[in-house]
């Protein structure tokens, strides 16, 4: 069941964290009164103090929207009908007040009971009102505000729907699902986060989440859509991800041979009977290069027991590649994905469209996939079940540090 307090959209977490950034001063009990003036250098003003006060007043990010909701939204209101806003603040602001309205109608639903208050109303007005700006011109701009007002009034109907129980809440998310399917199909650039809110149901409920999953992939391919291109190559390969427990990993990957060429084609017969895991990585990715010496542990304690380790790097530069695997002495095979995309294989980072490196996807003896981000202590509890005779790791879950880089961030 999905807690109110987890349901917070992220932008009020965002600005109550930021603002523990400056220390505030002694706050007064009551918060700064919003100006008379429609300055747009005033109400921007307005809301620095606004951030200061409540950061000085709040615990967290619960109470934070408490004390300064109903404040960000009057003063976003009066910065959108601001004339001194150029397009790209007034597709800022209406971010922000997408976001404040799905805080806000999410927390008089939850109350209430029913998803037919002031604050629900007002942001599905505003999603029609985009949508139909979109309709006219679809510019970056526009894009956007449709996809933060639409994304909003779905986040909202999302967590109500699981919030309620039996058939009111299977009835909400066929509902949303629907809806998003929809939406998508007419926003392609919404298109990767429709399968943000199936996978946020199939968390939930397993049975519909995978119903939903084929009808969005279905309804992309059916499209026809060319920007739908992307979305759906996406969103395929997430359901190959989603779906690789318990099923067989698809590892065709070139390995170097005694001279450096590769050449050596993985080959599963090779290793059946054998506990094996693959990593996606890459020499540039800190969190990868953290997992090295980890890694090597895992290898020393379990090789000998049937275990090995196939590294699978994403990396174009193969001359550093070579020169990074040597100079860290890494024991086990290292594939390269570029050359093995170009000997026409499929390339399993996009394949599986994985979201992040280092990914580690853990293979039984049957040959079939056991676990998929599988590092640190998940990694070790596993090994520790598949092989009961060899003396377990000792890595403490407190210390653990198997957070997955998104891609990008690591670069």
């Amino acid at each position: 069941m999905t807690s109110a307090r987890s349901s917070r959209v992220l932008l009020y977490a965002a600005i109550f964290a930021a603002s523990l950034l400056v220390a505030p001063t002694f706050a007064q009990d009551a918060p700064p009164a919003i100006p008379d003036s429609s300055s747009k250098a005033a109400l921007i003003q307005y809301q620095q103090e606004l951030e200061k006060w409540g950061a000085g007043v709040a615990q967290n990010a619960d109470e934070f929207l408490e004390k300064t909701g109903a404040l960000y939204y009057e003063s976003t209101k009066r910065l959108l009908e601001s004339p001194e806003l150029d397009e790209k603040e007034r597709t800022q602001y209406s971010e922000q007040m997408a976001g404040i309205l799905g805080s806000l109608a999410l927390e008089e639903s939850l109350k209430s009971g029913a998803l037919d208050g002031k604050r629900f109303s007002e942001l599905l007005k505003r999603a029609a009102e985009s949508h139909a700006e979109y309709a006219k011109e679809q510019s970056e701009s526009a894009i956007a505000r449709v996809v933060a007002y639409v994304g909003q009034s779905f986040n909202v109907r999302l967590k109500f729907a699981l919030s309620r129980q039996g058939e009111a809440r299977e009835a909400a998310l066929v509902s949303l699902i629907g809806d998003a399917i929809t939406f998508a199909l007419a926003v392609p650039e919404y298109g990767e986060t429709a399968y943000q809110i199936v996978m946020a149901i199939r968390a939930e409920d397993q049975e519909l989440g995978e119903e939903a999953l084929d009808a969005l992939c279905d309804a992309y391919e059916e499209s026809g859509d060319p920007k739908l291109v992307k979305p759906i190559q996406k969103t395929s390969g997430l359901r190959r991800y989603a779906r690789l427990p318990g099923g067989e990993l698809y590892f065709e990957a070139l390995f170097p041979d005694e001279k450096g060429e590769y050449v050596k084609k993985f080959d599963p017969e090779e290793h059946k009977g054998k506990v094996y895991l693959v990593e996606v990585w890459a020499t540039w990715c800190g969190p990868c290069r953290k997992e090295i010496p980890r890694l090597k542990e895992v290898y020393e304690r379990y090789h000998d027991a049937g275990f090995e380790i196939f590294g699978y790097s994403i990396d174009q530069d193969l001359d550093a590649l070579k020169k990074f695997v040597a100079a860290e002495q890494i024991p086990w095979p290292v594939a390269s994905q570029k050359r093995s995309v170009e000997a026409g294989f499929k390339g399993l980072y996009e394949y599986y469209s994985i979201n992040g490196v280092p990914e580690m996807i853990l293979v039984g003896r049957d040959g079939k996939v056991l676990q998929v981000d599988c590092r640190g202590v998940k990694l070790a509890g596993a090994l520790k079940e598949l092989f009961p005779d060899v003396k377990p790791l000792d890595w403490d879950p407190a210390t653990d540090f198997s957070a997955r880089a998104v891609e990008g961030d690591a670069k």
